[in-house]
């Protein structure tokens, strides 16, 4: 398969598992975050409140305690207190507002204890530049117990605390991210497989199978992926056989272009020799219409020239002294008819001659006709036309043949009357009329001869006429050859085509294995 219609996959630089894991870590990070900062700020007035509480019982414990204790054992008592309950300091003020008895290392610090006297209330007081949470609590002998909480050591406590919380909330998240570790790398496993399979197929291998069991939304990726995976085999395998056919078909539609192509050839060779026959043959017959009209001329003479002579020979009746030269004249006369006769038989030979070439000329112009089909028809029609003038021309010309050896029957015959009239000038006015009527005679003939000449040349402007006809018949003919040659390249161009897009396909598809 061609590997620059289809890019090849990048493989991740950064994996989806990682991706998830991370992202599973940076939410875990951020709630654990949240639920310190919450919890720390909840654990610091937990504390602080509870430590209230306790100075304030401690206080009021003291306080009954006090109502009966001697005052030198007030001291005694409370660091006793101080120490068990872990408190900043203990003070007793009696109720003349001295300071009876203190917890304090040495001597208790500077304080107002005019305002320790009447101080009832939980606040903050500063010794030493220490602040304190001072709780006073009210003796029954008018005293006063002030119960001090250090806030460092309520500090110390959250610290400690949230420390305990940060711990448990990181093995948390290392329990979390190897939870989610493993449920990804489980949720990624199969679209591992199912990119592989992806690289495969794109590779053109279509004999992988999807192997993906799983029963949730990857199982059904799996599964359509599969399907189309099995419906891709189809298409492909259909469009392999669709271009074999293709191909096949490319093949068969340039091999019957091909010949076509010769055959036409062919044809339009033998209609380029087939119109240079007609052009010969319209040449021909052009030729041999100027012929017929020569002869026609030439008979139309020899019946003047006939007509001249039965003139002669009743002016020969008038006097027998003439007749001698009469007979002279009318001896030169039949000697030009005789040599007139002689030419009119060639112009006839000629005729037939030319029948006979037309009618070789028709039967080959039919001969190309058959080849050419349907598109001949016309064409042969014509044909037998033309062949049909030129039977009606050789049975013309036999026809006049036989007229024109009768004429040389009847000089012949003339010749020797005259011979005789000469040789009998005395005796010849009966002989005279004789050869008056002979003459009469041969000046019909020649009139029949000049009808049959007139018929000849009649056929030979049929014949004229229909060369014509073929001639342009072959010329359409030939102008229909070249519109066909022009679209037979047409469709010899547009089977290369067809060819040229087969082979595209194949070299597309011969990529895949099925």
């Amino acid at each position: 398969m061609d590997t620059k219609m289809v890019a090849e996959p990048q493989k991740a630089r950064f994996p989806l598992l990682w991706k998830i894991s991370l992202l599973v870590g940076i939410t875990l990070a951020l709630v654990a975050t949240v639920v310190g900062a919450v919890l720390g700020n909840y654990f610091g007035k937990v504390l602080e409140t509870e430590g209230r509480a306790r100075a304030k019982a401690i206080s009021v414990t003291l306080a009954s305690a006090l109502v009966e204790m001697p005052e030198s054992a007030i001291a005694s008592t409370i660091h006793s207190v101080k120490k068990d309950s872990e408190l900043a300091y203990i003070e007793v003020v009696g109720p003349s507002g001295n300071l009876l008895a203190h917890t304090f290392e040495g001597k208790a610090p500077a304080q107002d204890l005019r305002q320790l006297r009447e101080s009832e209330k939980v606040s903050e007081v500063l010794i030493d530049g220490v602040r304190y949470v001072d709780v006073p609590a009210p003796v029954m002998t008018g005293a006063l117990v002030h119960v001090g909480l250090d806030p460092g050591r309520i500090a110390a406590r959250l610290r400690e605390a949230q420390i305990r919380l940060f711990g448990v909330t990181a093995l948390a998240m290392v329990l979390a991210i190897g939870i989610a570790w493993l449920l990804v790398r489980q949720i990624i496993s199969p679209l591992k497989r199912l990119t592989h399979l992806t690289s495969r197929i794109l590779e053109g291998d279509l004999t992988q199978r999807v192997d993906v069991t799983s029963s949730d939304e990857i199982g059904e990726l799996a599964a359509a992926f599969g399907a189309m995976v099995e419906k891709l085999k189809q298409v492909v395998g259909a469009l392999q056989d669709s271009v074999r056919l293709l191909k096949q078909a490319g093949d068969d539609l340039g091999t019957s272009t091909s010949e076509q192509s010769e055959t036409i050839t062919r044809q339009a060779t033998a209609l380029q020799e087939t119109q240079v026959t007609a052009q010969e043959i319209k040449q021909t017959s052009l030729l041999a219409a100027q012929k017929a009209e020569a002869v026609l001329k030439l008979t139309e003479k020899a019946d003047e020239v006939s007509s001249s002579g039965e003139t002669a020979i009743e002016s020969s009746l008038g006097g027998l002294t003439d007749i001698r030269a009469q007979v002279d004249e009318i001896a030169h006369k039949i000697t030009q008819l005789s040599e007139r006769t002689q030419q009119i038989g060639g112009i006839t030979q000629t005729v037939k001659d030319l029948a006979d070439q037309s009618n070789m000329l028709a039967l080959n112009a039919a001969i190309e006709a058959v080849r050419s089909g349907e598109h001949g028809k016309g064409f042969a029609v014509v044909a037998r036309e033309i062949r049909s003038l030129a039977d009606q021309s050789i049975q013309a010309t036999n026809r006049v043949r036989e007229i024109l050896e009768d004429i040389s029957g009847s000089i012949r015959g003339a010749v020797a009357i005259t011979e005789k009239g000469s040789q009998k000038i005395e005796g010849g006015l009966q002989q005279v009329r004789v050869s008056g009527e002979n003459l009469k005679q041969l000046s019909n003939i020649v009139k029949d001869n000049s009808a049959a000449v007139r018929q000849i040349a009649a056929a030979v402007s049929q014949q004229n006429a229909g060369i014509t006809q073929i001639f342009s018949a072959v010329t359409d003919q030939t102008k229909m050859m070249d519109e066909t040659m022009r679209r037979l390249e047409t469709t010899t161009a547009a089977a290369g085509v067809l060819k040229d897009l087969s082979q595209r396909v194949s070299d597309v598809v011969r990529g895949f294995r099925v």
